[in-house]
C-alpha cells in the first residue's frame, strides 16, 4: 500500500499584516525548520527539517505533517500574528493530504 505524501516548503508561507501588506521575514524557513529539528521525535522528521532548513521542498506523509504541525504550534518562535500564518499554511497542507487519503479510500462524498 502506497503512503500518500504532500509537498511542503516553508518559503511558500506568506506573512501579511492586517492591511494585507506582505512581509519578507528573513530566515523564516531556517528558524522554523530548526525548531522542528530540535523537537523531532523521529529520524524522518529530523531529515525533513534538514531539507526545509535548506529552503527546499520536502515530501511528507500525513503522520509526519501532523508531528510538524504540533511542533510548530507548541514551539512558537515568532510573534502570534506570524506564527498563526505558518500554522495556517501547514494546516492547509494537512487538510489536503487528509482529503487525498479520503478520496483514496472511497470516502469522498462529492
Amino acid at each position: 500500500m502506497e503512503t500518500k505524501k504532500i509537498a511542503i516548503n516553508l518559503n511558500e508561507v506568506e506573512v501579511k499584516d492586517l492591511n494585507g501588506q506582505l512581509f519578507k521575514i528573513e530566515d523564516l524557513a531556517k528558524n522554523t525548520a530548526n525548531k522542528i529539528f530540535m523537537a523531532a521525535s523521529t529520524i524522518e522528521v529530523s531529515d525533513i527539517a534538514r531539507t526545509l532548513h535548506k529552503g527546499e521542498t520536502a515530501n511528507v506523509t500525513e503522520q509526519e505533517l501532523e508531528e510538524i504541525l504540533t511542533i510548530v504550534q507548541l514551539a512558537a518562535y515568532y510573534k502570534p500574528w506570524v506564527q498563526t500564518q505558518i500554522t495556517e499554511y501547514l494546516s492547509k497542507k494537512y487538510q489536503q493530504i487528509k482529503k487525498q487519503e479520503e478520496t483514496k479510500n472511497g470516502k469522498d462524498k462529492h
